[in-house]
This record gives C-alpha cells, structure tokens and sequence, in this order.
C-alpha cells in the first residue's frame, strides 16, 4: 500500500487534530526555526520554551541523529497535543554515499537505479535525523547542464520521469522502521526563454511528480520571480479540493505574505506566528486556509509514520556515521555505470583486452579522487584505483604540468611542452592510450587538452577519451574526430570503479545523451537519446495503429552482437504542421535487457498524457491532425511514420474513452529513418 495515497483513517485524524488545535498551535506547524546549538544553554532553553508552546512545526539543521531524538522527544512528550516534528534538510546527492548528479543521472534513462538511488538518500538523511528532503530540484528549460545538481534534459518525459522515480525512491517504506521520509519537487531557475511553454514544461513535471510518485511536497522558491507567480497561481488549481493534498509551500508564502510580516515566508523560517494569529482573529485571513495548509502538515506527518512512531528510539538502533555500506556503494557504483555514455567507439578499440596491448593511461584526472564529486564533499574513487582493483596493468604519465596556483587547467603554460613531450614518447611505445579530462559545461576543450591530444594522435593513433564533468566534449582536432570518446559526466564516490569496469568490459555503456551535443558545423552533430554500445542491437518490424483511444506503437528488438547488453529503445511523437513536424518529442521510454541472439516483442500507447495538453481543471485537450510517431534507439536511429488523429479520436484519447471501429493500420505506413 502506497503510504501517500488519500486514506480515510489519515483524513478522520487531521480533522480531529485540527478541532482541537488552538490558533497559535496550527501557525505554529507552519513555522520552522533552525535547530539550536547544542553548545549554547539559553539558545537551546528558549527554543525549548517555544516548542513546548507549541510555536515550532518544524526544524532545519540539526547537527546529529541525536539531538533530533532529543527534539522529537521534546515535542511529543512535554507539548499540549504532542504533534512530532519535520526536521529538514537539501536532498544533496547522498550524505555518506555520493550518487551522480542528477544531471549525469538523466543519462542513464534507468528509472530503477535512480529510484534505488533516492531510498538509499533517503536511509542515509533518515540516520541523521532528518526526515523531510528538500529535492529533487528539476528545471523546466529544456538548455543542457544550468545547474548540475538539478534534473534537466532536452525532452521534458526525461526530465519528468527521471525526478518521479527519485521522489519514489524518497518517499518508499523503509522496511527495518516502517518510516517514510518526505520528498519535495523543488522547481528551479534554468535558461531559455520565459515563455508560456517554461511554465506549461514545469506544470507537466510537477503533475508527473504528483500522478507518478505521490509528491509529499512542492516548492518554487528557487524558480525566477516571473516564473514562480505563473506556477503559485497554478498550484492553486493543483490543490483544490479533492486533487492535490500533499505540502505546497506557496500556501505558506501567501499566509506570510498577507500577515504582513516577510516576503519570503515558511520555508526560510520567515512565518510570522504572532502576525498570522491576529490576522486570523481579526479575519484579516479566513480561518479556513490556515485550516487548510495545516492539515497538509499533519496529513504529511501521518503519512510519513511519525504520530505512529515510538518515543525516542534507542540511539543504538540507529546506524550512526560508519563508513558506507556497502549495498549504498553498490547502488552507486550501478547508477554511475549505467549514466556514463560511450559517444563513439570506431574503430572498436573498447572494451580494453589481450589486443589492446601495453596501456598508457595520460592525464592527472585519471588519478584525481574529487573530480567525479563535482565540488561536493568527501572522496571518490579515481580512474586508476578502479583499473588497480581490476588488476589491469598500466603505465601513467600526468600528459599536462601541474597547477598549484590556480591556473586553468584548459590554459596552456610553458611547463605544458615538457609534460607533453613525455606523453607523447611514451605513447609511442604503448599499444593503446587512455586519455582521462576534465570537462566543464562549456562542451568544449581548453588549448592545453587540444594540444595534449593532438599530440598524442600523432605519435599513436589508438587513443581512447575518458571526460569527466558536466558536460561531454566531441573536439575536432585538424579536421579529426577522435575513435573513442567514453563520458561519465559526474559520477559520485565510486565512478573511478564504473569507469574502470566500462573501459574493461566488465560492464557495458548504456547510457544515453540527454541533450544534443553539437559540433563546430562537421554535419556529425550528436543528438539526443544517442549512444554507443558493446552490444549490437537492430530494431524491427515497427508498426503503428490506431487504437480505440490511443494509439499502438510496436516492434522487436534483437541482439544480433556476440555480447550481452542494455539498449534504451525511444518513443517520439511530434504534431506536423503545414511548416512540417518540429522536433522530435519524447513520450516513452523502455531499457531493455538482451542476451546473445535473444529477442523481445516491444509494445507502447500514446494517449492523452502523452500528446495531450493538461488543462488547469484537470482535463485534458488532444489535437487532432497527422502525428510522426518515431520509435528508435535515439532520436535519429529508428523507424517510423505518421498517423492521423481524427476528431473522434482526439476527442476519445481526451476523456478516455474508446471511439469505436477497433485498431486499424496507419494509411501513411512505415518510412525509413
């Protein structure tokens, strides 16, 4: 049973709560002040004073498991109604175990490994206490790599499904405590144009996030103001009565805002207490939203286990901060292997075997263990210590001179000659060099690492690109693409040891660009969805029929390679136009699992939730007209057709029914892509 689906009992309890709840008691949930410092006496007895007044809803920064039992003890034993508290905190990308970047995460297109990602956040949050995450944060641009730390992506199914799988994976039961930790969609800032179909993107992603994942909870605080009032006015619409019933922090705000007290409000312990009784009392603000916005903190509380949870569970029964575990390391470890994208692979000098002789690794990246972090904290595993726990015998060279004084990696200094001379010597006698760089996200190199690798190529032309950063690069150098290029992004703890398995075969590349990588004007742009594989997979038979409110995309895909392998089979729908189709659009999406010569029947719908437009009462509106319906292994490889939607068949995807006449082949066909 999903814990935050509407339930009777819960609704029966909040009513009772709220009936017996005074007007400082209900302001008082909606105020959350920072934890006290446990080394200061009369901080720590005045906000106990507080708290036992019932003025404290909720807590950010507590520094240990156990000063929050201490709180939470506090709360339920010495208060009136004995009401337990959200202690909150930033989602981060792992406290102990450090994930990808949700950037880097939208590569790998695995729902799974990214849901199984956020249980292990949520586990890690849960054994310091906290038990409210604020993330995912997801923008709704659909320009690559704005904020790392934020879901983005070029088609916003990506960006959707990928945040609703970390939020499932947030909000699932713990099975040891039978406790939930409470996620919130947190909608971000990010580039292009603030136009209608900005706030139309964040509106899907936050529907996703309700209808797939059961959200606890939504923030705007960190979109652009212009934005934030579309999405605020919005949420009115998703929290009506009966649809929406989980925290919506833009309630909090207008609370804030209308007791006259701080522009910011609840979620930077701005909520004026005092202010909001005596608007309340004075009916300044109707009785009735307060009402509203506390029962959501209650049902959120009920829903997460904390009003069933005993007093101050033993310290002991806690895990406190003991090295990772590692079944944490292992979901890391699979995340990481499955977002790293292998952009080109010809001629096949991947994976690294008996014909890849002496390997020459180059470059002070590969040894480098706070480069995959992303500038978070802890340590990672380098490159090289995953090539040493395979036991793959190397040889290193740093390739560029040391900066110690804050020079720019990417800028080419005097020292630089000598370094690359030496590399270049000592590729000459290797049978194949791997090149490990760092790469911002600017998807370009700096002058030293061109300069580094052309040399290289020269003196040897097996040469193999590991890039590690925000963004993958595809240089052109002397009018040359490189064979091989292998980009991991930003891979967390353990991507030194994904990238180490990747480059030996014991894993395979599934990964996919989650944007467009364009090139200088070669026609060899990359683009969306696409990435190589050690696997060899054909994609037959696609057909497309019209169903009785939907339609019917199907296919098979094989593996006709030598090796076992993933492949991300891609579902696009488009409109055309009298101008012609735009570009493709993502509707859905499948990893699928092949063996040596094995097969698999592949089967998709498109309805309303795929080419429909949501309406703000919660309908939905489908255009009739013709539709390329593309189904590939990237936007580009594949095949496909168009299909016309007629009106009663717009009008039955629309409200879900069925517009008779049973499914019938497409007129247009099947074309080549």
């Amino acid at each position: 049973m999903n814990r935050f689906l509407p339930d009777r009992d819960c609704e029966r309890f909040v009513a009772d709560m709220l009936a017996h709840m005074t007007l400082l008691e209900k302001a008082g949930q909606l105020a959350f002040r920072r934890a006290p410092d446990p080394g200061d006496q009369r901080e720590a007895e005045g906000f106990a004073r507080a708290l036992r007044a019932g003025r404290i809803g909720g807590v950010r920064g507590i520094v240990s498991r156990e000063q929050a039992d201490a709180l939470q003890q506090l709360a339920q034993e010495e208060t009136r109604l004995g009401i337990p508290l959200l202690f909150s905190s930033d989602i981060r990308t792992g406290h102990e175990t450090v994930f990808p970047t949700p950037a880097t995460m939208c590569a790998s297109f695995d729902t799974a490994a990214v849901e199984a990602a956020g249980k292990v956040i949520a586990q890690e949050a849960e054994c310091r206490g906290i038990n409210w995450l604020f993330g995912p944060k997801v923008a709704p641009g659909t320009a690559a790599l704005d904020d790392e730390q934020a879901f983005q992506a070029g088609q916003l199914h990506l960006v959707a499904s990928m945040a609703a799988a970390l939020v499932r994976g947030v909000q699932a039961e713990d099975e040891t405590s039978g406790q939930a930790t409470l996620a919130c969609l947190d909608l971000v800032e990010s580039s292009g144009p603030r136009d209608d179909a900005q706030f139309q993107n964040a509106l899907a992603i936050a529907r996703s996030a309700i209808d797939d994942a059961n959200v606890g909870s939504l923030a705007f605080h960190h979109a652009d103001a212009d934005l934030r009032r579309s999405l605020e006015e919005a949420a009115d619409e998703l929290a009506a009565p009966g649809r929406y019933d989980g925290i919506v922090l833009a309630q909090w705000d207008d609370l804030a805002n209308e007791a006259n007290f701080a522009e910011s409000g609840g979620q930077n312990e701005a909520m004026p207490v005092d202010s909001l009784v005596e608007a309340v009392t004075t009916g300044r603000i109707d009785a009735n939203r307060l009402d509203e916005a506390v029962g959501r903190v209650l049902r959120a509380k009920y829903r997460i286990g904390l009003f069933g949870r005993a007093l101050s569970a033993s310290a002991s029964a806690h895990r406190g901060p003991l090295p990772t575990p590692v079944h944490n390391r292992e979901v890391s470890l699979e995340l990481a292997r499955q977002s790293a994208v292998l952009l080109r692979n010809q001629p096949a000098y991947l994976p690294l075997g008996i014909d890849s002789g002496d390997i020459l690794v180059v470059g002070t990246a590969a040894s480098d263990r706070h480069l995959a972090l992303a500038g978070r904290e802890g340590v990672a595993a380098s490159v090289i210590d995953g090539l040493e726990q395979l036991g793959v015998p190397y040889r290193f060279v740093p390739g560029l001179a040391l900066r110690n004084n804050g020079t720019p990696q990417d800028r080419m200094i005097d020292a630089d000659r000598m370094a690359i001379g030496m590399a270049s010597e000592a590729a000459k006698r290797a049978g194949t060099i791997v090149v490990v760089l760092p790469c911002n996200g600017s998807g370009k190199l700096g002058e030293a690492q061109e300069q580094l690798l052309m040399s290289l190529m020269g003196a040897n032309p097996r040469v193999v690109l590991v890039t590690i950063g925000a963004k993958a690069v595809d240089p052109v150098l002397r009018e040359k693409r490189l064979p091989v290029i292998l980009h991991a992004g930003e891979p967390g703890s353990m991507g030194g040891h994904a990238i180490a398995e990747l480059l030996t075969g014991e894993a395979n590349p599934s990964g996919k660009l989650p944007y467009d990588l364009d090139a200088d004007g070669t026609g060899e742009d990359m683009r969306f969805g696409h990435g190589e594989n050690y696997a060899d997979f054909a994609l037959t038979g696609v057909t497309i029929e019209e169903g009785s409110n939907c339609i019917h995309v199907s296919g098979e895909l094989r593996n006709v390679g030598e090796r076992a392998g993933s492949e991300t089979i891609q579902l696009y729908a488009t409109p055309r136009t009298k101008a012609g189709a735009g570009p493709r659009a993502l509707v859905e999406f499948a990893r699928v699992q092949l063996r040596p010569g094995e097969s698999k029947a592949l089967f998709f719908e498109i309805g309303r939730e795929q080419i429909g437009t949501a309406l703000a009462n919660g309908r939905f509106a489908v255009s009739a007209g013709d539709y390329e319906v593309f189904l590939g292994t990237s936007s580009r490889r594949g095949d496909g057709g168009l299909i016309h939607v007629s009106e009663d068949l717009a009008l039955a995807m629309a409200i879900g029914r069925a517009s008779g006449g049973g499914p019938r082949a497409s007129s247009a066909g099947l074309r080549s892509a």
